[in-house]
């Protein structure tokens, strides 16, 4: 420890040895203790704290905590926040310029004897919508298997309906 440095340590730290930082308390009171120069220096920093104690404390305008924080240095987490934060606005108006500018795909249409070859496709449901497979008298309408790709039990559909059997003896009675 020199006297330059404890000199810089009450400048910084006031005279309070509980304020200097750790590393440099113990080097900073072994000179005090040797050099009547160190004391002296102590002194003097002592009766400024005195002093800076007694003073009035003012608040600070809003005007000058304005200025002060905005030319306070910006820290990295901040800069680099606001680095990112620009580079995704940038991307975006780029994606969306891109998106407004590409020209549609046009689809070509097909022939018609092309759309004669698919022939009709028929779903499951198309059952369900077509009157024809339904009867008045039925409660549940049956559908029958006709894909031999799928393996579905026809032993049902071998016996004569009910609804059919009904009507057939509805037909009898009437003739």
């Amino acid at each position: 420890m020199t006297i330059e440095r404890l000199a810089h340590l009450l400048d910084a730290y006031g005279a309070d040895p509980a304020r200097w930082p750790d590393a440099e308390r113990d080097a900073a009171r072994s000179l005090l203790d040797r050099s009547a120069d160190a004391r002296a220096l102590r002194d003097a920093a002592a009766a400024l704290d005195e002093l800076l104690n007694k003073a009035a404390t003012a608040e600070p305008s809003p005007a000058l905590a304005g200025r002060i924080l905005a030319g306070a240095p910006r820290s990295k987490v901040v800069w680099l926040r606001a680095r990112v934060v620009t580079a995704v606005g940038l991307a975006a108006a780029a994606s969306l310029a891109l998106w407004l500018a590409r020209r549609p795909e046009t689809h070509q249409a097909l022939e018609p004897a092309t759309v004669a070859q698919l022939g009709e496709y028929r779903t499951p449901t198309d059952a369900l919508l077509s009157a024809a497979d339904l009867d008045a008298d039925d409660t549940m309408p049956e559908f029958g298997c006709d894909d031999p790709e799928v393996d579905c039990d026809d032993s049902d559909l071998a016996q004569p309906r009910p609804s059919a059997t009904r009507q057939s003896a509805h037909q009898e009675m009437h003739a």
